[in-house]
């Protein structure tokens, strides 16, 4: 049986008598990043080789993102997607660790789209499972009044993750506890994390703050005590509620120990009882200073809110251009690399360079991989890089930079750290949007020892190749290079195959001119 949608678990019977429908799902596993990141504050988009501002991701603060949208499972719940425009989307992928998708259904199963684009960004995607209110504790009470069945749905839970291929849960507990259950409650947590870590050992189970592990009632605390740190040692994380003080967050730091990381500090986009919307980045500021971890509660606010939804993209950035300071830039290392930074969306669909359909349409896991940081962090009204709907070689549109901006004509596409063993293969393909455009493509390497490199090459002028057409000992010409232009619907291969053992670690094109980006493809001679 084919599936076309993902829906909700809605009872307690309905989780027990879960089976699934079909032999597999369309759904990517979760890809490698690199074991180190770049400091939001350090990141310059004209800066060159930013490689020694490396810093390794143990120990490092996380940024979780719980998706909240009009109770869920809107057009992103169907497997291959809608002819709708005009839906919300998520393209800052690099800087976030764990993706919720969040309702208020008893067991929320992550829709197809969000799992795949997540998991092509090496990001991990939650389910999540929510009780809530007198209803809460009448279903805790069933479960816990007979241990095999609490044991059967915890079975279940796992069974539903790795069916669909996701990470894990958030645990919501928001009703009270009666007291004699406390125990089993964290009985259970414990032993879905340990359950889920035997078939998917990245997994996570994160609790959220709301119920008290020593009382049962429903009060919460906004800090990391004894009424949840039960809770925080059965389980991964805790994602703290919204409306904390800065002396919550140094009382949390206190009880965590070693274990600073693993506390998730809530933040409300919708600003209930708290800081938020624009000012965001104003609550980021105070977590950092502790080093915690962040939980972003419905980012979606940028879209909701918009009476006209044209205006979406430019509020996206502007809100996450506020908290690029605060975040780590992660970094893609699993090859084959192949991207047409297409967002998932577009008013038409081109396939290789053939326009296939004139209606819109909308699908999450066509979503390419994105940029390092798709967004300019430079205020002001002429980004240096930004998404053109409508030109594509394959999907609903493409990357632009769009040239000289304040002198600097440099533009980072991507961070990386690609290991090459034997041969690189490079192709990049772009359109000149003015007649003889002039644009070098540079790329960043480290070789076997540590010790960065480029090589630079493109055109100038009237399609006037060059391959290392610099003056400084950094440029390096490898051995048995083949470099070649060609040219197809308007838009411009450059393909470079050569010997190297080393790693990419910086892709980038100098321009002073608009030029799209259609695609982008990395390998290594060994894996192919």
């Amino acid at each position: 049986m084919e599936i076309t949608e993902v829906l909700p678990i809605k009872s307690l019977d309905e989780a027990l008598s879960w089976k699934p429908l079909a032999e597999s799902l369309p759904v990517i596993h979760l890809q490698d990043r690199a074991n180190y990141s770049i400091n939001g504050k350090d990141y310059k988009c004209h800066e060159r080789f930013i490689t020694s501002k490396r810093l390794l991701n143990q120990g490092l603060p996380k940024t979780l993102i719980c998706h909240d949208m009009q109770g869920g499972y809107l057009n992103d719940r169907f497997v291959n997607g809608t002819k709708t425009s005009n839906e919300y989307i998520f393209y800052n992928w690099s800087i976030i660790d764990t993706f919720v998708y969040f309702s208020h259904n008893f067991i929320t199963i992550p829709p197809i789209g969000w799992i795949n684009a997540a998991h092509k960004h090496g990001v991990k995607v939650l389910g999540t499972l929510i009780t809530e209110w007198n209803d809460g504790n009448d279903l805790w009470l069933q479960v816990f009044g007979n241990l095999e069945k609490r044991d059967i749905l915890v079975d279940k839970l796992v069974e539903i993750c790795k069916y669909y291929k996701f990470d894990g849960y958030l645990f919501n507990v928001e009703n009270e506890l009666e007291s004699e259950n406390i125990e089993n409650m964290i009985e259970t947590v414990s032993s879905l994390r340990t359950k889920l870590k035997t078939v998917i050992t990245h997994s996570e189970v994160i609790w959220y703050d709301s119920v008290s592990m020593e009382t049962g009632k429903l009060i919460w605390q906004n800090q990391l005590n004894n009424h949840n740190k039960l809770a925080f040692q059965a389980c991964d994380g805790i994602f703290l509620n919204y409306n904390w003080k800065e002396e919550d967050l140094v009382k949390s730091v206190a009880n965590a120990g070693s274990r600073i990381v693993d506390v998730y500090v809530g933040v409300d986009v919708f600003g209930r009882n708290c800081i938020g919307g624009l000012d965001c980045y104003k609550s980021l500021e105070i977590i950092r200073k502790y080093d915690l971890s962040v939980a972003i509660f419905a980012p979606g606010w940028t879209y909701e809110t918009l009476n006209d939804k044209s205006k979406f993209i430019a509020m996206e950035d502007i809100f996450w251009r506020k908290l690029y300071p605060y975040m780590y830039i992660h970094v893609p290392s699993t090859l084959p690399f192949s991207t047409y930074f297409c967002r998932g969306h577009g008013a038409k669909k081109i396939d290789n360079f053939v326009l296939s359909s004139t209606d819109p349409w909308y699908d999450l896991s066509k979503l390419n991989f994105q940029p390092s940081v798709p967004l300019c962090l430079i205020n002001g009204n002429f980004p240096c890089i930004s998404h053109v709907d409508g030109e594509a070689i394959t999907g609903g549109g493409c990357l632009k930079l769009n040239g000289n901006n304040e002198n600097a004509t440099y533009h980072r596409i991507f961070l990386c750290h690609f290991e090459i063993k034997s041969t690189l293969y490079f192709e990049i393909t772009v359109k000149a949007l003015k007649p003889y455009e002039s644009h070098k493509i540079f790329l960043g390497a480290l070789d076997p020892y540590g010790m960065p490199y480029k090589m630079e090459f493109g055109i100038q002028g009237d399609n006037n190749m060059f391959f290392n057409n610099c003056d400084d000992y950094s440029c390096i010409i490898p051995n048995s290079k083949i470099y070649n232009l060609s040219l197809e619907n308007g838009w411009l291969l450059h393909k470079l195959k050569c010997e190297m053992v080393g790693t990419i670690v910086e892709v980038a094109i100098e321009t002073e001119e608009p030029l799209l980006i259609g695609r982008l493809f990395i390998n290594d001679g060994s894996i192919l």
